[in-house]
């Protein structure tokens, strides 16, 4: 049997954000700020252009935040001073075309976007290597081979 109480909590519950009550009175939004502005991305490529923010938004949610990788649902190197990271061409690779269960970004990210995020690993997280990658680089290594 269903009770009056119950039956308010499934009609709030199921009230969409946003939807007027019957006084009138609009319901908050459940999330004040929503759209590709807010996600820093659109179903079509991330839109910071800083290598932080990009490093926070499309990165840091598998290698965390500091660089440190995580073990889990799978496996996320450490980027924080990892040595494979020195040269900026192996890094850069990776990021355009992906391997093993890191998928592949280049269809997300400019040629730009590319060399600032490479910036930033080698240059934050416990990295202090010099950067020379150029965004005529990225070019070349998106259809590139492994191995070069």
């Amino acid at each position: 049997m269903t009770t009056p109480k119950t039956a308010l909590l499934v009609a709030l519950l199921a009230a969409p954000a946003g939807a007027q009550t019957d006084s009138g009175d609009r319901q908050p939004s459940r999330s004040p700020e929503y759209g590709a502005d807010a996600l820093g991305a659109s179903t079509e490529r991330f839109l910071q252009e800083d290598g932080e923010a990009l490093y926070l938004t499309v990165c840091a949610g598998c290698h965390q935040p500091q660089g440190t990788g995580a073990v889990g649902a799978g496996v996320y190197p450490p980027l924080a001073g990892n040595p494979m990271l020195e040269g900026s061409r192996y890094p850069a690779w990776i990021i355009v075309n992906g391997m093993a269960a890191m998928p592949s970004f280049g269809d997300w990210l400019s040629n730009a976007q590319v060399v600032e995020i490479v910036t930033y690993i080698q240059s934050n997280l416990g990295n202090d290597w010099e950067t020379d990658l150029t965004a005529a680089d990225v070019e070349d290594l998106r259809e590139a081979p492994p191995s070069e």
